[in-house]
């Protein structure tokens, strides 16, 4: 065996290994993209079967010129009345949905809207995730 054959076979060796190394990793990080979207798909089914009526107001506020720039908002009774607000926002109403202290326990949890409140009146910062999936765009993974 000489030297030059050596060589060749060692560097087909490596080169083969690295290819090999770089397409297995390639199809793992595609299969776990893939296997993200499917999980968030799951969560937003899970919180539009479980509040409907809640979900297509919010996507009818967010559907509006002025409310697709809007990132946050306040739950409270319909009959109170908001002081000062630091920036534009929605409001959701108790009265009008019983179940939305669990809705914002879910979307919490979910990931799509985040406890930022100041003091009394619960107020939430919505995800861009969220807009996206009221707004019906393409999710990004």
């Amino acid at each position: 065996m000489d030297i030059v054959s050596l060589g060749v076979g060692l560097v087909i060796g490596v080169v083969t290994g690295a290819a090999g190394a770089y397409l297995a990793d390639k199809f793992t990080d595609d299969r776990r993209r893939r296997q993200l979207v499917h999980q968030e798909d799951k969560k937003w089914k899970d919180v539009e079967d479980r509040f409907p009526k809640l979900i297509a107001e919010m996507r009818s506020d967010f559907s509006t010129p002025d409310g697709r720039n809007v990132r946050a908002f306040f739950i409270k009774t319909s009959n109170t009345v908001m002081g000062f607000v630091s920036e534009p926002s929605f409001e959701y109403h108790t009265d009008k949905h019983p179940d939305l202290r669990p809705a914002m326990l879910l979307l919490i949890e979910h990931g799509f809207i985040s406890d930022i409140t100041p003091a009394g009146t619960p107020m939430y910062r919505v995800h861009e995730k969220l807009v996206d999936r009221l707004l019906e765009r393409e999710a990004k993974a």
